[in-house]
């Protein structure tokens, strides 16, 4: 009879007090470490001291067999210096390199640090609120709830009482009915910090506070309109601009505002700082805010406000809108700004001249891997609606590998033309 194929899969290795200990010194020191690189524990006569006092080589090997064993797992990789003449095992200056954190953590049954003052938070919450019911939430167990499933990471560290307060003082504002911006309530509920409560409309509902409430700050928009004479009352705005050019970063707006070329003469240059995710208060009055750079005139203004403000964006509804193009860094996260740009001016597309300028200089070598640039986490969009997007510059990005950045289009070489 056929015997069974064995398993590929290492045996878990047993958890001795040795290994334990090990395991759990090396994981403490993976969530203390501020460095970049592997996190490594010296076994030295503080962390291992069973290897520096063991008094024959049987007990040495007996430790060396049960670290084989873990770091067969391939959750951690033992370290050891060359070998030389007569020198033993802890002479090598034997090193245990963390390779798989959440592996390590589930064998030796280790709580990490940010988890336990989670639960801890939670469990001194909910007493706090059963001692003083006239203060607590409307549904406590919710608010419970959905501080598990999304931590105020902001708040790990603090004492107990003083994260607490702060919680207490954010529900205060809520059942105050008080409008103010949702960084202000932020900075006065959380020792001065204005970032916690982004992206925390459920937990603000949950805590009482009322729809629109806490106000996010407006999009700020810096506009540079083609120069020449402002449209007139009787044109509705059609001759002020014949298109509108959203640029990602500064240096290339200004760039370009400055050095008019054919490719964007009559365009209305927008700059939207920090606009990323927020694209949908573009369209509202009390959402936006815009500003001119000069020498542009204030007569410019009126034809902005009403095709930003009043004229329909969606290219499926009534007459063609204005053509809307986007242009920044060639990288996955330009991309997400377009798809995100998309959802408010549904004809908006990728800017021709300048993203065929960078991806000519990406398909010859040009550029840098994602992890040179800080931008090993950003993440394929996948299709951001735009035809010129989705089948050219993403299939571009993906097979090379590469990113390059806005800043290398050269406003003087446009179109295969010199200037």
């Amino acid at each position: 009879m056929d015997m069974p194929e064995s398993s590929s899969i290492p045996d878990l290795p047993s958890p001795t007090p040795f290994l334990l200990r090990l395991a759990r010194l090396l994981l403490a020191k993976a969530e203390r470490s501020t460095v970049q690189g592997p996190v490594r524990l010296p076994l030295d006569r503080k962390t291992a001291p069973e290897l520096h006092d063991a008094v024959d080589a049987d007990q040495i090997e007996l430790l060396r067999m049960q670290l084989d064993d873990l770091c067969a797992t391939g959750w951690t990789a033992l370290l050891l210096e060359a070998p030389r003449t007569f020198a033993n095992f802890s002479d090598r200056k034997p090193r245990l390199e963390l390779c798989d954190f959440d592996a390590l953590a589930a064998w030796a049954g280790y709580t990490p640090q940010a988890l336990r003052w989670q639960r801890q938070w939670r469990a001194h919450l909910d007493a706090h609120w059963a001692a003083d019911p006239q203060n607590e939430p409307a549904d406590p167990s919710a608010v419970l709830d959905h501080l598990a499933r999304n931590p105020l990471v902001a708040m790990e560290g603090l004492p107990l009482d003083e994260a607490t307060r702060s919680l207490s003082a954010l529900i205060a504002l809520c059942r105050s009915g008080r409008t103010m911006a949702l960084r202000e309530a932020s900075a006065r509920a959380f020792q001065g910090r204005s970032k916690v409560l982004d992206h925390r409309e459920e937990l603000l509902r949950l805590l009482g506070s009322r729809s629109g409430q806490f106000t996010e700050a407006p999009v700020q928009l810096l506009l540079a309109p083609p120069p020449g004479k402002p449209a007139g009352a009787n044109d509705g705005g059609a001759s002020a601009f014949k298109d509108v050019l959203f640029i990602e970063n500064l240096v290339t707006f200004e760039h370009m505002a400055d050095a008019r070329a054919p490719a964007w003469a009559g365009s209305l240059l927008v700059y939207a700082a920090g606009f990323r995710g927020s694209a949908r208060r573009l369209r509202a009055r009390a959402g936006c805010r815009l500003y001119l750079r000069a020498p542009a005139s204030a007569a410019s203004l009126p034809a902005i406000e009403r095709w930003l403000f009043e004229l329909p964006q969606d290219v499926r509804n009534g007459p063609l809108p204005m053509p809307v193009y986007f242009f920044g860094d060639l990288d996955h996260a330009g991309m997400q700004i377009l798809a995100s740009l998309r959802e408010v001016f549904s004809q908006a597309s990728a800017w021709r001249p300048g993203y065929e300028q960078l991806a000519g200089l990406l398909a010859a070598g040009a550029g840098h891997p994602p992890e040179l640039a800080a931008k090993a986490q950003q993440t394929d969009p996948g299709r951001t609606g735009c035809a010129y997007a989705d089948d050219e510059l993403l299939p571009l990005l993906r097979s090379q590998g590469r990113f390059i950045d806005q800043e290398a289009f050269d406003l003087n070489h446009v179109d295969g033309q010199d200037r």
